[in-house]
């Protein structure tokens, strides 16, 4: 089996409302698929969210990366060797991490329908019966927050996050409590500052809040401020958890040695592809720290897909998955995956389960 071809498929999609965040409010999502076809007929398919704030990408790198450099580098090699190919991809390009994640499970979908089994088995079976996933809120009122998120708590979402990270830390903190008096105690709550704070608008945060006992609080401070998350980690009274400030392995091993953690957000973007984020949980397992396994809020089904049935398979889910296909009003494939009663159920199907509709494709590309 050889590689034949590998397309870029750039595509936006919007959000079925705004996602205000404290680095960005966005109302589309920016997704680069992948699509690999072998020389024996098969098509396989990957995807990722595309997000300058985050990984430092475009749409247009990711596309010219994806549909160039590594189009060449991979072609007439054999998609089952997904170490060197990993290797190779990390060689011929630095960074671009969300493009180079989109392809490796392309990659991994391959070899799951060679074989004949779901992905998830290609990832060792099945740890739970299904993926607890989550209902974002955010960029409204107290009362408004806490309305949407009682509606989604009703709904058999287990998990709740909610955006925090603005100027107006008092806003965030009663924001906060509202929500949790609406959700009541049996929903995991995790608040995100999405980098937005200070050491001093941190540290009231999370003093402020620790009675509504949210399972971590994601990123407050800047990626690039690990010392200050160290400091905070040491005297909050609530677990700091880690995003944007750690990608991969090696930045987790970083993070635990000096204190700045006590929780880790594990996304496929991040750590470019399955196999980062495989080593990610491994990290995470050593250090005895719990995982929110993350999607970006307004992914297509094809990259959700492929991170339920990853996620199933994990043995540390401590904080539950992220992976949000629920927030955008439209997809590119044939039939939506979506939670039911805030759960994600992967296929049984061979690979990963999901089929790119070709019409609904057509309208969402950027491209043409």
């Amino acid at each position: 089996m050889q590689i034949e071809r590998l397309e870029a498929i750039p595509v936006e999609l919007p959000l079925m409302r705004p996602l205000k965040m404290a680095v960005a409010t966005v109302d589309a999502r920016t997704c680069i698929i992948a699509r690999v076809t072998t020389d024996d007929g098969v098509v396989d398919i990957g995807e990722s969210v595309v997000a300058r704030y985050f990984t430092g990408e475009s749409l247009a790198s990711a596309s010219d990366l994806i549909g160039g450099v590594l189009a060449g580098a991979l072609a007439g090699r054999d998609p089952r060797d997904l170490i060197a190919l990993r290797t190779l991809m990390a060689r011929v390009t630095v960074g671009n991490n969300a493009a180079r994640a989109a392809v490796e499970m392309a990659l991994h979908d391959v070899v799951a329908q060679a074989a004949g089994v779901p992905l998830y088995e290609f990832y060792g079976g099945r740890r739970r019966p299904s993926v607890p996933t989550i209902w974002h809120v955010s960029g409204g009122t107290p009362a408004s927050l806490a309305t949407e998120a009682a509606e989604a708590a009703s709904e058999g979402f287990p998990l709740v996050k909610i955006k925090v990270g603005s100027a107006d830390v008092d806003h965030d903190i009663a924001a906060t409590l509202a929500v949790r008096d609406a959700v009541g105690p049996g929903v995991e709550l995790l608040p995100d500052a999405n980098q937005g704070w200070d050491h001093d608008q941190a540290m009231r945060y999370l003093q402020a809040v620790a009675g509504a006992s949210p399972g971590f609080v994601e990123q407050p401070l800047p990626r690039w401020d690990l010392m200050g998350m160290a400091r905070l980690n040491a005297a909050s009274p609530v677990t700091v958890a880690a995003d944007e400030g750690v990608f991969d392995a090696d930045g987790l091993r970083t993070a635990l040695a000096v204190g700045a953690v006590g929780a880790v957000v594990a996304k496929l973007m991040k750590a470019a592809g399955p196999l980062g984020v495989r080593e990610v949980f491994s990290v995470a397992d050593e250090a005895g720290i719990g995982v929110h396994f993350a999607g970006m809020a307004g992914q297509t089904s094809i990259g959700a897909a492929h991170a339920a049935h990853l996620a199933i398979a994990v043995p540390n889910l401590r904080f539950g998955s992220g992976i949000s296909p629920h927030y955008i009003t439209d997809d590119v494939v044939t039939e939506r995956f979506l939670p039911v009663a805030g759960h994600l159920y992967p296929s049984d199907e061979p690979g990963l389960g999901v089929r790119i509709d070709e019409e609904a494709l057509s309208r969402y590309r950027t491209d043409r």
